[in-house]
Formats: structure tokens, C-alpha cells, sequence
């Protein structure tokens, strides 16, 4: 597994992941083509779904690519729960395409994600200058009572 990891949704927050990792340096936002962001996990500490990358022809997910020290997954993987570490291809300014280490849920369901955990995503992913119709497009309209 490489030592780049393709972070996607809470973990887009720099503060969080260097608490989690403190060696974790983030370099820059990177694209995963042929994916599409959705919300299968149950989380419990967000009472909703948590993110993950499901196949999409077509689809594309913007994340953020970090350096990790060697020991940085082992710290990240109990925050992990529910996910299993997958090799995956993304394309990055610097780097091209590369082979990085991210997380994939391993019994995915649907589950509509809290807005605290969205707007985390959302106001991370705008600090880090993810495309700004990517970041729209993550919005999902409250139903109407």
C-alpha cells in the first residue's frame, strides 16, 4: 500500500487529521475518477452517514492527498470502523496519476448524512479549493415535511 492516502470526507479537515496523524502532511486536492461520493456508512458519532467512493462510470470524487509518516494508518485505522483500506488511482497536480491508500465501507448501506457532518465536509473541501461544483452537487435538499 502506498504511502499517499486519499482523504474524502471527514478527514478533509487538516486539524483533525493531525490530532489523528500528527506526522500526516497535507500536499494537495487530487481527483478519483470513475467514483461517486455516498453516504453508506452508519456513523455513530455523527448520528447519520458517513462518506465513502462508490464506482460510477463517469462519476468523479475530489478529495485531498496526504503524506503519511510510518505509523499514520495504524493511528488512522481504529477512526476507521466500518471501512477496510483499498488501493485506488487518483490524479493530482503534482503527482499524476498514483496509486494511493484510502478507505472504502465494507457493508454499505444508505443513510442520509447529518448536516454537521456535510457542512465539515463542505467547509473543509473549500479551504482545500475543491471544485466548487463538486462541492454543490454534495448538497442534498432537505425534504419538505
Amino acid at each position: 500500500m502506498s504511502e499517499l492516502y486519499f482523504a474524502y470526507g471527514s478527514n478533509l479537515d487538516a486539524e483533525q487529521m493531525r490530532a489523528r496523524c500528527p506526522t500526516a502532511r497535507g500536499l494537495e486536492r487530487a481527483r478519483l475518477d470513475g467514483h461517486r461520493l455516498a453516504f453508506t456508512h452508519f456513523s455513530k458519532r455523527w448520528q447519520g452517514g458517513a462518506a465513502d467512493v462508490v464506482r460510477a462510470a463517469g462519476g468523479v470524487v475530489w478529495g485531498v492527498l496526504y503524506a503519511m509518516g510510518p505509523e499514520d494508518f495504524a493511528r488512522l485505522d481504529p477512526f476507521e470502523s466500518g471501512y477496510a483500506r483499498v488501493e485506488l488511482e487518483i490524479v493530482s497536480a503534482s503527482h499524476g496519476r498514483a496509486r494511493v491508500t484510502s478507505y472504502s465501507v465494507v457493508d454499505k448501506g444508505d443513510f442520509p448524512p447529518h448536516p454537521v457532518y456535510l457542512e465539515k465536509i463542505l467547509r473543509w473541501g473549500a479551504r482545500w479549493r475543491l471544485p466548487g461544483d463538486y462541492l454543490s452537487s454534495l448538497i442534498i435538499p432537505t425534504r419538505a415535511p
